[in-house]
């Protein structure tokens, strides 16, 4: 390429990142209630300068989000022509990470090319479950590829890293809490905790794994638990005695 078009390439990705400063701030959670119920929570808010940018890309993008909520039983709310919220109930860790990853990659899903992301997160979630009987150990492994936010060398190395054009955050929400549990990364995310919610700041034009351990309840183990509980008790109200 020559020197020319390089350095005009730069420099208009360079006008972006000052005109568009902060234009995206996408905060998506992952909340477990217990063992078979939960929430991928998503807010979206468009700034004016990426609105005025290009409007109609901005409202493709929205339209295109909704329609992928819609597909997977969830629910959106527009709160302003510039900010989204999204809600995708899932039943179990199966239907977490099958939702998610339809979701966050949909190119299997015969959109129309106005449906693409104008702002491309790709990522998946795998999830390992053990059973405990009253509680189940999960471990999740998410990957979020954000290179295609940045601009690269033909070495494959970064020369700009627009992040001031996405601010986006992760976050999971757990009754027991949760613990990250590899942080050996190339790009590992800033990581902070609010309440029973463990948020990471994610680095666009970076490829982002995170991994985290966590305990949610098995209310039917637990009932199952208390109902045996309850009949030694029984016995032993009547007879004095535990049942041998």
């Amino acid at each position: 390429m020559p020197v020319k078009s390089v350095i005009r390439l730069l420099s208009l990705c360079c006008v972006c990142v000052l005109c568009l400063a902060g234009c995206v701030d996408y905060d998506v959670e992952i909340a477990f209630d217990h063992q078979h119920h939960g929430e991928i929570h998503q807010h979206l808010q468009l700034g004016d300068e990426f609105t005025n940018f290009n409007q109609q890309e901005a409202k493709h993008w929205l339209k295109s989000v909704e329609k992928r909520a819609r597909g997977l039983h969830g629910s959106t709310q527009r709160l302003s022509t510039q900010e989204l919220d999204v809600r995708i109930p899932f039943h179990n860790g199966a239907d977490l990470v099958e939702k998610f990853n339809d979701f966050f990659n949909p190119e299997g899903q015969n959109l129309q090319a106005t449906d693409l992301d104008l702002v491309q997160l790709k990522s998946a979630i795998a999830l390992e479950q053990k059973n405990w009987l009253l509680f189940e150990r999960n471990r999740a492994t998410l990957d979020v590829d954000l290179r295609a936010l940045g601009v690269l060398s033909q070495r494959g190395s970064l020369i700009l890293s627009p992040g001031s054009l996405l601010d986006l955050d992760v976050s999971l929400k757990t009754p027991l809490g949760a613990r990250v549990i590899n942080r050996n990364t190339t790009a590992a995310p800033v990581t902070r905790k609010e309440g029973d919610r463990l948020i990471w700041t994610l680095q666009p034009g970076q490829l982002n794994h995170l991994e985290v351990a966590f305990w949610v309840p098995s209310w039917v183990g637990l009932g199952s638990g208390g109902l045996i509980a309850l009949l030694f008790l029984g016995y032993y109200l009547k007879y004095r005695r535990l049942p041998v």
